[in-house]
């Protein structure tokens, strides 16, 4: 009501900053009513003004709600991109508790994604600002969602240690919607368990909360997870009954029109932003044309000023002999001053890159020296523990019974597993860590006359031999197809060769991934072409791997985005080779159809 009648008096009044605040509440009380259309609207109106308003605390918050009205409706592609621009404006904003939502939010559609590693680092990320704000309820959100993390990566007795702090913590202020979540993760973990009567309390716990407080998203969660759990133990009768309230529940929420109607808003909300952007261009056209018209007239009066006193002069021929020889110098001066701000610019391009990769170089120098030796120790005592284990299991006292032996073999093998999952997730985080340092060694940033097509040729030879060094059974065709014009050009060749290399190892790595599959005829494939044109170099390498999905295209250039399983990438290869050749003016693109091929373009100015 109070939230109306301040949108009627803003309207009247013509204020867009209270008109906002009422567009936004009116917002969260739809959602809560679980009015879909009606809160998204809202939510899209309370953004467009923020924006207009450039209030950028405002504007992070709006797509925030978006984002997670898409992350309940199911569509995590939508909900993603809104996370992701809310994180972006609201590290402009400096509102640490909102930038802190948004990255747990952001997290838990990784955690979705079954994206575990990236979800688990912005997870921790909102936890450690939460914790700096001293606000316990972030701290909790914080704690629950890194509990699920772990639950679905079967670190079972840390996950119910966070899940079961967070719920102490947020029933003490009352914050039931998260405590629906984690009872349902917590009976998840007792199903993977097989304690079946534990797991159904906790979804019914979690189902009565939701039912209590009228949250139906988590009601239809609880009433699924509850025909599931019943199912898995038998009772079809009760599988059947909260299913048909799970239905029921969803459909009430996220029924096909109200999908339709969300993308439809979504798609008229971004294309009047476009819209606004083109009239504001036009406007600067419309600006631009009259001073062009103005400028013309005046030109035409000096011609004409110019042209009556060339005529009255005795010396008319003296007088063009001399306007030529101005002109001359003038465009000379001028070409000379656009070459030499065309190399400034790039001096001043490669001078950022190189800050750029010596604040890298100092971040992971520091990650190296203190994580390093902790990884050490984890590292050398698990394998020392390991090779105790089996010493002991050689010491067992042939005096003890055939049950006490078999107890105790069974103890030594669980701490055996315990201490080889430490020792091979230690090895992994060393891995990254050094990973990290080869990726962040800082460059001299020195241009020099460099051989391209041997440079080329080299890394693509290194970067087969270290696919054929990790898999002996690896053979791939290799063709080449170098542009014998190209010569020698201007560039730095240890970070070109960085480059390359990432992306022949990438090539290496789909070849080699499409031809586990079995598929028939196939041979893995890689190539390198390099081409000469008047204004630029142009490196092309193809390969006939599994291909680029269409709707991560164009992600796979972020830091720590990778497509690779658990333990096989960093995610930092691609982005690494986009700032490499950012800083040489170039450009890199990718074509790509899924399964069939993969072509990365590097496009080098002459004038690098």
């Amino acid at each position: 009501m109070y939230a109306k009648e301040m949108k009627s008096l803003a309207e009247k009044t013509g204020n867009k900053k209270y008109l906002r605040r009422a567009w936004y509440s009116l917002g969260t009380k739809e959602r809560l009513r679980s009015h879909m259309e009606a809160a998204l609207n809202a939510f899209f109106k309370s953004a467009e003004l923020a924006k207009e308003l450039k209030n950028l605390l405002a504007e992070g918050e709006s797509y925030l709600a978006i984002a997670d009205m898409y992350s309940n409706a199911g569509n995590h592609n939508t909900s993603t991109d809104y996370y992701t621009k809310a994180i972006t404006v609201l590290r402009q904003s400096k509102d640490s508790n909102s930038l802190a939502s948004a990255l747990l939010n952001l997290g838990d559609e990784m955690r979705k994604a079954k994206k575990y590693d990236s979800a688990e680092l912005y997870t921790v990320q909102a936890k450690e600002i939460f914790e700096r704000l001293d606000n316990a309820t972030g701290k909790a959100y914080g704690l629950g969602n890194l509990g699920m993390i772990y639950a679905s990566t079967g670190k079972q007795e840390q996950a119910k240690k966070n899940l079961q702090e967070a719920i102490v913590i947020l029933e003490q202020h009352e914050d039931y919607n998260a405590i629906c979540d984690y009872l349902l993760s917590m009976a998840d973990i007792y199903r993977d368990k097989q304690q079946m009567p534990a797991a159904v309390q906790y979804a019914l716990a979690s189902l009565q909360y939701s039912k209590q407080y009228g949250i139906r998203e988590q009601a239809a969660d609880g009433s699924l997870k509850l025909s599931a759990l019943y199912e898995q133990t038998g009772n079809s009768r009760e599988a059947l009954r909260f299913y048909k309230q799970h239905v029921a529940l969803r459909d009430s929420i996220n029924n096909l029109q109200t999908v339709q109607q969300m993308a439809d808003l979504r798609t008229n909300f971004e294309v009047s932003q476009k819209q606004a952007e083109v009239d504001i261009i036009s406007q600067k056209e419309k600006d631009q044309k009259k001073v062009s018209v103005l400028l013309t007239i005046i030109l035409g009066m000096a011609l004409i000023i110019s042209a009556i006193l060339v005529i009255n002069t005795r010396h008319r021929k003296k007088a063009y002999a001399i306007l030529n020889l101005q002109k001359k110098a003038t465009e000379e001066q001028q070409t000379k001053a656009e070459n030499a701000l065309s190399e400034l610019q790039a001096a001043q391009k490669q001078l950022i890159y190189s800050a750029k990769m010596a604040s890298l170089g100092e971040v992971t120098s520091g990650i190296a020296h203190e994580i390093q030796n902790p990884l050490n120790f984890v590292n050398n005592f698990s394998e020392l523990s390991i090779e105790m284990m089996e010493e002991l299991k050689e010491a067992v006292p042939d005096k003890l019974s055939e049950a006490e032996k078999s107890n105790i073999e069974t103890l030594t093998k669980d701490l055996a597993s315990n201490l080889q999952r430490i020792y091979d997730h230690g090895k992994r985080a060393d891995s990254i860590v050094k990973s990290m340092l080869q990726h962040s060694r800082s460059s001299t940033g020195h241009q020099e006359p460099t051989d391209l097509n041997t440079l080329v040729e080299e890394s693509l030879k290194l970067s087969y031999h270290g696919a054929r060094a990790k898999d002996k059974t690896f053979i791939a065709s290799i063709t080449t197809e170098f542009d014998q014009q190209i010569g020698q050009i201007k560039l730095v060749p240890q970070d070109i060769s960085r480059a390359l290399l990432n992306l022949f190892n990438n090539a290496f790595y789909a070849v080699n991934q499409q031809n586990k599959k079995g598929v028939p005829g196939f041979k893995p494939l890689v190539q390198a072409i390099t081409k000469r044109s008047p204004d630029k170099i142009t490196i092309t390498i193809r390969d006939n791997g599994t291909g680029v999905p269409a709707d991560i295209s164009d992600k796979i250039f972020q830091p720590f985005f990778t497509t690779k399983p658990t333990g096989e990438g960093t995610g930092l290869g691609l982005s690494l080779t986009f700032e490499i050749i950012k800083a040489h003016n170039g450009e890199l693109k990718v074509h790509s159809e899924e399964g069939k091929f993969t072509e990365f373009v590097i496009e080098l100015p002459l004038r690098a």
